[in-house]
């Protein structure tokens, strides 16, 4: 079983959704030091429009460590330190940059994590008139 210190949950309101992530002690322990300080996160998601299906968040986090360069995957949660931002890979990648990647989406939370990013897109994208959508990110109970 996991602790609340290997796991994050991430909870959308509007959905009464969440979705938990496993995170990367191991692989990339400056990011997720940097997450953790951050805990409880309060911020609104938007999703990609060029690298594929991913919803993204903003944060306060600058990221100037050790890093975990990898090829995306759906369910990667990874840091775009540039942008100062928490992204959520939930499906089809167009892009062959790689990614900071801190997190892992559990298998059995990726179909409400695909579900979040068809929403995301909706009301972000997709409209001619955007509406926010909140995100909390905290340690998981």
């Amino acid at each position: 079983m996991m602790s609340s210190t290997d796991t994050l949950e991430f909870h959308v309101p509007e959905l009464a959704l969440t979705f938990r992530a496993r995170l990367l002690h191991d692989e990339n322990p400056d990011v997720v030091q940097q997450v953790l300080a951050q805990l409880p996160l309060r911020s609104v998601l938007g999703h990609v429009v060029v690298s594929g299906e991913a919803v993204w968040m903003p944060t306060r986090i600058v990221h100037l460590g050790r890093s975990n360069m990898v090829q995306r995957t759906p369910g990667a949660v990874y840091l775009y330190a540039p942008g100062q931002t928490i992204c959520l890979t939930y499906g089809r990648i167009t892009e062959s940059a790689k990614v900071n990647k801190f997190g892992e989406v559990l298998a059995e939370d990726l179909q409400t994590l695909s579900r979040l990013g068809a929403h995301v897109w909706e009301r972000t994208v997709a409209q001619p008139r955007r509406t926010t959508v909140e995100i909390i990110v905290r340690k998981a109970a």
